[in-house]
């Protein structure tokens, strides 16, 4: 039986640290899709699991850059956004993602944890979480660790030259390439582009750790693809694909 899920410590000064542990469910684990109006007794279950006796704190997913600072979990009951920080060590934040990056926070220094999702239209949702964190709780860009979980790469992802006029102009033109083959296609690097959005937010690119797997094609040994991944499984919003939970939690 395969694993359902994956965990990842932080690190700093390019070690791992005590802290919190951010964490992504496995394509095995099968679709974590939330919304409040929909039941989903898999996604119930495997939260239930995994949380113990802490309390899921989530959000239905918009693709927007809203980031909610919470106490507990019930200042989320029907809210819509991306992400989600926090300093209760009894929280789990949870948010869903499908090729999208889940990224992933910790401030030791005030103990700031949280999770967020970022697709591309969500791109620059790190810096709204880290501007949030430093005007609710004095946090300092420079003591964040930060990890930047699996998601699709440039590998796998093509898009056209208008995203990627955004993307180069709004981030930085490093993280485009022109696609060799298909000619006005664009292979686009989530990863460079959130690196970017950090190194000039003032975290330190030593205590940043980004996820070289690729949803859409990282496979086990057995040829077996290990995310769910929206380009893969579907190409449209009409198709059903599996969509992973990633979290952040304190381990007791």
């Amino acid at each position: 039986m395969k694993e359902e899920f994956i965990e990842k410590a932080f690190i700093r000064d390019g070690k791992e640290i005590e802290g919190p542990v951010a964490a992504m469910s496995l394509l095995s684990a099968s679709s974590m899709r939330f919304r409040w109006n929909e039941k989903n007794e898999r996604r119930e279950a495997f939260l239930k699991k995994i949380s113990g006796k802490k309390t899921i704190a989530q959000v239905e997913l918009i693709h927007s850059k809203t980031v909610y600072a919470v106490e507990n979990a019930d200042e989320l009951f029907q809210q819509q956004g991306d992400g989600i920080i926090t300093r209760q060590k009894n929280l789990v934040p949870v948010i869903t993602v499908a090729d999208c990056m889940p990224i992933f926070l910790y401030e030791a220094e005030t103990g700031l944890f949280g999770v967020l999702h970022s697709g591309w239209k969500g791109t620059g949702i790190v810096k709204e979480a880290l501007d949030l964190a430093r005007s609710l709780y004095g946090s300092k860009a420079e003591n964040f660790s930060v990890i930047l979980g699996p998601h699709i790469h440039k590998c796998c992802y093509l898009v056209d030259e208008e995203r990627i006029a955004y993307f180069s102009s709004t981030f930085t033109p490093s993280c485009v390439e022109e696609d060799k083959e298909k000619k006005g296609f664009f292979r686009l690097s989530l990863a460079d582009a959130n690196l970017s959005i950090l190194e000039k937010a003032g975290v330190r690119r030593e205590n940043i750790f980004v996820s070289d797997e690729c949803t859409c094609c990282t496979k086990y040994a057995d040829s077996s693809f290990k995310y769910g991944s929206f380009r893969r499984e579907a190409g449209s919003i009409n198709i059903p694909f599996t969509v992973q939970a990633a979290w952040i939690k304190w381990n007791d």
